[in-house]
């Protein structure tokens, strides 16, 4: 049995339509934990913090905007509650989402939390600290709720826009928040406003780094949990494309929303304009259980696997059950694995 991190990306979609709250997060998230707790898994949530400030600021004006905040604290609280891990995402063009006829809408120019400002102002949300501050805070105030303990340890950067990490490591210090899961080997983005390329990323499950996740350092202040990828050679690609597109067809997902135009380039891993061995990431979402089963098998113990609430459908539910009931994986929660190793001083080694 595969011992796997579990990670989830808790968001709604970034494109034309967002979906809702609903269908995208709560849905998603309650069928996920009713499967993990009848196999006693657990698993850490990234929590898209910035769209839950934005229904704070709007739910006086929209009461539909304040059942969604309420939707999802009361979710949060329950997860905390089951001993699932809560931790910060943070996607900033949040900042400027607009609710106008009933929808989201969006502008991009603060995609990259690099966007923000550089004042040190931890009080203006409008600075990359204030932003990482103001975040944490506000995720401490609800999950302390059901967890008076409960800190924020680790972030994970929207979109994979870590880099450059100098300008975001003074916030992440301010805020005692040593732990990134942003970064994924071989990943590349050619959109030229929001670049980035992970195929210098060292190869190890976990590393210590100090101004750059693509630079290890023993002595390194901060910790990367990279998202796992397994290089999959041609002829499995072709299997793959052949499982996806003949046999596997019309999964659907529960979001009910669409995807943002540019990022559908980003998973460099499935481009088929380029004949090669690819990356792909360790997800069982838009799998089947052949090509899920293949990348269980490839990829190494204590592997940190990546779902988004959005992407999930009651095909990908069901085959992680089967995955879980034949003992082929099981899960944890990212702070289970980080509690096992030095890296906050304050929980022992």
């Amino acid at each position: 049995m595969k011992q796997v991190i579990l990670t989830v990306d808790y968001e709604l979609f970034f494109g034309d339509d967002a979906g809702t709250v609903e269908n995208c997060m709560i849905r998603p998230v309650k069928r996920l934990m009713k499967v993990l707790d009848v196999y006693g898994g657990k698993m850490t949530v990234f929590w898209d913090i910035l769209h839950f400030y934005r229904l704070k600021q709007l739910e006086g004006e929209v009461i539909d905007l304040r059942f969604d905040r309420e939707l999802i604290e009361k979710q949060i609280h329950d997860l905390v509650v089951q001993g699932h891990d809560v931790q910060m995402h943070i996607h900033p063009h949040w900042l400027d989402a607009r609710w106008e006829n009933k929808k989201w809408r969006f502008t991009y120019n603060r995609f990259a939390i690099h966007r923000l400002w550089d004042e040190g102002d931890a009080e203006n949300i409008e600075t990359i600290l204030g932003c990482i501050t103001q975040s944490r805070l506000l995720m401490e105030e609800v999950c302390r709720r059901a967890d008076p303990e409960y800190k924020v340890r680790v972030f994970r950067a929207g979109g994979y826009r870590i880099e450059p990490f100098e300008r975001l490591a003074g916030a992440l210090r301010s805020n005692h928040i040593k732990v990134d899961a942003s970064a994924a080997f071989g990943m590349k983005s050619y959109e030229p406003q929001f670049p980035f390329d992970f195929s210098r990323l060292p190869t190890y499950l976990h590393y210590r780094f100090d101004t750059s996740v693509l630079r290890h350092s023993m002595e390194g202040y901060f910790w990367e949990f990279p998202k796992e990828t397994i290089k999959v050679p041609v002829y499995i690609r072709f299997i793959f494309y052949f499982l996806q597109n003949f046999v596997y067809v019309g999964k659907g997902s529960f979001g009910d929303g669409k995807r943002l135009h540019f990022t559908r380039r980003e998973q460099f891993g499935h481009w088929w304009s380029q004949i090669g061995p690819r990356y792909y990431r360790l997800t069982p979402e838009g799998m089947d259980p052949i090509r899920w089963r293949y990348l269980v098998k490839k990829a190494r113990p204590f592997a940190q696997a990546v779902l988004h609430s959005k992407s999930m459908s009651p095909f990908t539910i069901e085959m992680l059950s089967t995955s879980l009931k034949k003992k082929e994986v099981a899960f944890s929660s990212l702070i289970q694995r980080i509690k096992q190793l030095p890296v906050y001083d304050d929980w022992p080694s």
